[in-house]
């Protein structure tokens, strides 16, 4: 990521904002202590404290809302557990066709996303089915193949690959939606593996090239060159970026980053919500707790 020198107090000000408290004063003395110092693993002294495993199926999905409910699909279930692991909720989805992700749009909403069918359905907080199901092909779209939801209430977006062309659709049909076409064209974009929005940016990972961000109005503010990212999550202004079994954890913008080694081989993808990281191998999220010493 690019940075400019006069811009370095920002950018540690904007690293310690941006992470929860545990972080807090360990990186408060490494950035303040230790000036124009980018760190790696050996000169953090961290721990992982291990808080519990849910078990997946390799070829299932699974979500995390801000309440650290785990929701894990489990061969045409949805199963919502507790920050504690306890089994709240079950429902059968097998119904709509094989389930490609869940996204929650909030607390009270989740959406099932089904590649195979071309459908977005919805689910309360207790699981409960919602309203009718989209069909994506009203909506022209042709062949979607990645959602994620929108800082906009009541919006997601939909990548469809013809063309690569994301779509912003507005769920209650009363706000206007809007699309950034051509991707592939445009920015020589060829594989999107994931998507996210917060902070009204848009980050989606290339798994061959790095993560390109967008303002809410479409825009290109940024490319992260990095072939080598497998997984990322931003929690408010800041980026964790999976790389070789190891977290990047960087400030949004700047050049200033932590690097940790997981405690678990084989992680493929990671969540992060109050203080907790989820990391997930093929068939085990395992919970761990990041503390800075």
């Amino acid at each position: 990521m690019k940075c400019k020198s006069n811009r370095t107090s920002r950018a540690r000000i904007t690293l310690l904002n941006s992470l929860t408290p545990v972080f807090v004063a360990s990186i408060f003395l490494l950035t303040f202590l230790t000036p124009n110092t980018t760190f790696a693993q050996d000169s953090v002294s961290y721990s992982w404290e291990n808080k519990g495993v849910i078990e997946i199926t390799e070829s299932e999905t699974w979500a995390l809302d801000a309440f650290d409910n785990l929701y894990i699909s489990d061969d045409g279930i949805i199963n919502k557990y507790d920050s504690d692991g306890t089994l709240m909720f079950s429902q059968s989805i097998k119904s709509l066709g094989r389930m490609t992700q869940m996204v929650l749009i909030n607390t009270m909403k989740l959406v099932h996303f089904s590649e195979e069918q071309q459908t977005l359905c919805y689910f309360d907080n207790t699981l409960s089915p919602m309203d009718d199901c989209i069909d994506l092909a009203e909506e022209d779209i042709i062949n979607a193949s990645l959602v994620c939801s929108s800082d906009q209430p009541n919006k997601i977006w939909v990548l469809d690959n013809l063309n690569l062309t994301l779509n912003l659709l507005s769920l209650d049909g009363l706000n206007q939606s809007q699309q950034i076409k051509n991707l592939k064209g445009i920015l020589d974009m060829d594989n999107i593996v994931q998507m996210k929005e917060i902070g009204n940016r848009l980050y989606l990972l290339d798994k061959s090239k790095g993560i390109y961000v967008f303002d809410m109005y479409g825009s290109l503010l940024e490319f992260i060159e990095e072939k080598s990212i497998q997984h990322f999550e931003v929690v408010g202004s800041t980026l964790f970026t999976l790389i070789d079994n190891s977290l990047h954890i960087h400030a949004i913008d700047y050049d200033d980053f932590i690097l940790v080694n997981l405690p678990i081989d084989g992680v493929i993808e990671l969540k992060a919500e109050n203080e907790i990281f989820y990391l997930r191998t093929k068939n085990i999220v395992h919970k761990f707790k990041l503390v800075f010493n």
